[in-house]
């Protein structure tokens, strides 16, 4: 996680100067901010949310994950008093229970067994940190370019994630001495984090953070498709209905406001 977010920072920092975007001026208040972007979305959300994944199974991650609108509508009416519409009630409602029927393939009796373990409780947590990351970042994007909030959160993230690279020392050591380690890591930390959070931002700043956070519960639809067009694994009905259902949630959210 420590290597993508300092290789996200390069990729970003190299992307905005040759934009010539301006930059964000050194301010105590401002860096203070920043800190605190890099703390929920790099040390919470990133780091928790690949360590519960040696605890638990993925499909229940991206269930919780499908929280994430719904907490992050909560904290928007909360830190800014952002009015809640009935439409943007009911497409968040009606995506996350898309992602239920997506992941569990409609067998939700499944549900009712479900005891929260430790990597459910660090997914709990995880998205926590991702809404927070959504919502604290709203002030900052509404002065400074989405490109250099995205580029100085990773640095801030990288820099307090240094410690626990520190514990991991041998183990980092091995990986990066395979190249095509080095691949992997170079394709997540421009894709996945440089342009993945950079786009994220953009979007809070264009249409706001929860109409921007519903797009993640698209992430369990793409893994269906490219299931499909790759592997040729075809969907069953609960799958297909529980996609449509995401994307018209999605699309709910998105309309003009009642």
């Amino acid at each position: 996680v420590v290597s993508r977010v300092f290789i996200a920072y390069l990729f970003l920092c190299f992307v905005a100067r040759v934009r010539n975007e301006p930059s964000i001026p050194f301010k105590m208040t401002v860096w203070i901010q920043l800190f605190v972007l890099g703390f929920f979305g790099f040390c919470i959300h990133n780091y928790l949310m690949f360590a519960a994944l040696e605890h638990t199974e993925a499909g229940k991650g991206a269930i919780i994950n499908g929280a994430i609108p719904a907490i992050v509508m909560i904290l928007n009416f909360l830190f800014y008093r952002q009015k809640i519409t009935l439409l943007s009630l009911l497409g968040v409602i009606l995506s996350f229970c898309g992602v239920v029927l997506v992941v569990t393939e409609g067998r939700i009796y499944n549900l009712l067994n479900l005891n929260i373990n430790k990597g459910e409780f660090m997914f709990l947590i995880a998205i926590i940190g991702w809404s927070l990351y959504s919502i604290v970042a709203r002030p900052l994007l509404e002065e400074y370019r989405p490109i250099w909030v995205t580029a100085y959160s990773c640095l801030t993230g990288g820099i307090l994630m240094l410690p626990l690279l520190g514990l991991n020392v041998e183990s980092a050591l091995d990986l990066l001495s395979e190249p095509f380690v080095i691949l992997i890591l170079l394709i997540q930390g421009v894709l996945t984090m440089g342009l993945g959070f950079l786009w994220y931002y953009e979007g809070i700043k264009s249409i706001g953070p929860v109409n921007a956070s519903m797009y993640l519960n698209l992430i369990p639809i793409f893994g269906v498709f490219l299931a499909l067009i790759t592997i040729g694994e075809v969907p069953s009905l609960p799958v297909v209905a529980g996609g449509v259902a995401v994307i018209s949630g999605v699309l709910m959210t998105n309309l003009k406001k009642l």
